[in-house]
């Protein structure tokens, strides 16, 4: 287990992502008042494969030690944390509910999401209103309600976790509300009109992607799909072993992944693979993983898009936004956009979102969402 880092002095509180293979932490503070975001702190605590499994910690020792480890060299002095999650145990709902007191809506949104539910564990509800219609037949005023609901089990273990860890809790987040809270208006990239546009949001992970619509500022639906991009990156350092061993100094891709003769073979760094499909195309076994990833990712994407157009009335999506360790790939853009016929961007600022200079804010948009604070 280790650690790569980026260090800054400051204070503030702690976010942590808990959703993927790997920890994403970073360290800052929000001001309500002006709406934006100072990263002082970042760091990934590298874990053993499978110490998380949808969304589930199963080594937990392993995970306090990699973490206390990290916490130590990056002097992160605060103790109040925030934790965000995500995996198949959410149960995410929109509701359209009466315009009621506030204890008659928190009963109705219970009922609405755990009484027609059929898991048997013990769950916590938490509800946003987010807007207000008007009920066509009877006129009446209904809120807009998005509710999510996780097992108590799980909020346990997390707690408890950070307790291990000398650490404060102050929240359990989930990734799709860390979303909803950092794209909420502004610029990305420079260019981007976040309220003036339909965008959708594509994180890029080594196991599962997801997919958010987001629209004006509100994601109108998200989607954690079932499949990620490791096999092609345990692909690629197959290749590069054979490649060292042949030392095939003709070979396109062995020049692309630097492959010399007679050297050791090292781990294969993501942004060292790319996957820009004339790159690819004179190795069968890479271009094979690379060629069935993009059919999933691309099938998944249109699927999605046309869904919520449909669904929503939506505008046209203008711009695909990527994030994620998948995000780091060479020319992951330029080879989706060439699949989709859209324009694909990498996310690399939000104007909201004030970092150090070699952040990446790609790897980090969970956690930045999580430290987000609306009361």
């Amino acid at each position: 287990m280790g650690s790569s880092m980026n260090k800054l002095t400051g204070t503030g509180d702690i976010a942590i992502d808990a959703a993927s293979s790997n920890l994403k932490l970073v360290q800052g503070n929000y001001n309500r008042k002006s709406g934006t975001l100072q990263i002082e702190k970042s760091g990934i605590v590298a874990l053993e494969p499978d110490t998380i499994a949808d969304g589930v910690i199963s080594d937990q020792f392993g995970v306090v030690m990699a973490l206390k480890n990290t916490l130590a060299k990056l002097d992160i002095a605060t103790r109040r944390t925030i934790f965000t999650i995500e995996g198949s145990y959410l149960h995410t709902k929109d509701l359209e509910l009466p315009a009621v007191k506030p204890e008659q809506l928190r009963d109705m949104v219970h009922y609405e999401i755990l009484g027609q539910s059929n898991t048997n564990r013990d769950m916590i509800v938490e509800y946003i209103v987010y807007g207000t219609v008007v009920d066509e037949e009877t006129k009446q005023t209904k809120y807009k309600v998005r509710a999510t609901a996780i097992p108590k089990e799980i909020a346990s273990d997390m707690r408890d976790l950070m307790k291990t860890c000398a650490l404060t809790p102050v929240a359990l987040d989930v990734n799709p509300n860390a979303i909803r809270k950092l794209f909420h208006s502004g610029m990305i990239n420079s260019h981007i009109n976040i309220e003036g546009n339909t965008l959708l949001l594509i994180e890029l992970c080594g196991k599962t992607t997801n997919v958010t619509v987001l629209d004006k500022g509100f994601p109108v639906i998200s989607r954690r799909l079932q499949f990620g991009h490791n096999n092609i990156h345990q692909v690629a350092e197959s290749v590069k072993k054979l490649q060292t061993n042949a030392a095939d100094k003709s070979s396109i891709l062995t020049r692309r992944l630097q492959v010399v003769k007679g050297e050791s073979v090292k781990s294969l760094e993501i942004s060292d693979i790319d996957v820009w499909n004339e790159t690819v195309k004179d190795e069968p076994s890479l271009n094979s993983a690379v060629s069935s990833y993009f059919k999933s990712l691309t099938d998944a994407v249109s699927r999605t898009a046309q869904f919520s157009i449909s669904k929503y009335h939506l505008d046209s999506i203008s711009t695909c936004l990527l994030y994620g360790s998948g995000a780091l790939y060479k020319k992951m853009d330029k080879e989706l956009s060439r699949q989709l016929g859209t324009q694909v961007e990498v996310l690399n600022s939000l104007s909201n979102v004030v970092t150090p200079k070699d952040f990446v804010l790609s790897e980090y948009v969970n956690a930045c969402g999580a430290l987000i604070r609306e009361k």
